[in-house]
């Protein structure tokens, strides 16, 4: 299961999983977010495994320089082909949270919609925060957005199952050995594919004592998506804007 984000976000379901993070919510969300960080128009911006490009399609339509990357080809491929059809001008590259090859520096960072926790363990985990704040420009900002791991775990559900264009999706979930473990069956005309998410559970603390010894100086922390206060029983995310 080590690799299982290469054989997911790869394929072709799951743009139709996540179908319900749209455009609209990437907006609402960045908009929300925008009111507390005073970004000047064409700011440099960084989208950190942008996936289809949600985020930084939003960010250059707002009149933001922006740059995202990420691992999976074919999401890239879409996030490559709307924004041509948009117009917009976005430097997307492929590349490994682990590895990225910048040297350029940027005003915002954002890693969002929990892209993080995949690895095996806390080095390779944070390595891109690491390397992040030297990719920022003095006084940046650095956007984490992440599950509420204590809220995971008192609200888990253990099945679920929808159907999504023509897709039967059922997902089981559990918790082992600190991670949060997803086996994901996607049956289309009878025939049945299953993938894997393997994602590792920081409490909020264990994030914030990470980013403090790196240098991070927190600004806000948000409970969910429409930037309400964080509640560490009934927040079911943990998003919160650093600065360098």
């Amino acid at each position: 299961m080590a690799d299982w984000f290469k054989d997911w976000f790869s394929s072709d379901y799951y743009l139709s999983v996540y179908s319900h993070r749209n455009d609209d919510d990437a907006d609402e969300f960045l908009n929300n977010i925008l009111k507390y960080i005073p970004l000047a128009k064409g700011s440099k911006v960084l989208d950190a495994a942008c996936g289809s490009g949600r985020h930084s399609i939003v960010m250059a339509q707002k009149g933001f320089n922006v740059t995202a990357f990420d691992l999976s080809i074919p999401l890239l491929n879409v996030a490559v082909a709307d924004t041509r059809v948009l117009n917009l001008d976005v430097k997307y590259f492929n590349s490994d949270l682990r590895f990225v090859p910048l040297k350029e520096k940027f005003k915002i960072i954002l890693n969002l919609f929990t892209s993080f926790g995949y690895f095996e363990d806390d080095e390779e985990n944070f390595a891109f925060i690491n390397s992040s704040y030297s990719m920022l420009e003095k006084n940046g900002y650095f956007v984490f957005d992440y599950f509420n791991s204590g809220y995971l775990r008192n609200n888990l559900v253990i099945e679920s199952e929808k159907c999504i264009n023509g897709l039967k999706i059922l997902e089981k979930r559990k918790i082992s050995e600190n991670r949060i473990l997803k086996n994901i069956t996607i049956e289309k005309e009878g025939i049945k594919s299953n993938f894997e998410e393997s994602v590792h559970l920081y409490s909020s603390g264990e994030i914030l004592n990470k980013f403090s010894a790196i240098g991070f100086k927190v600004v806000n922390i948000f409970g969910g998506y429409d930037c309400t206060q964080f509640s560490l029983n009934n927040s079911d995310r943990l998003i919160i804007i650093f600065q360098k």
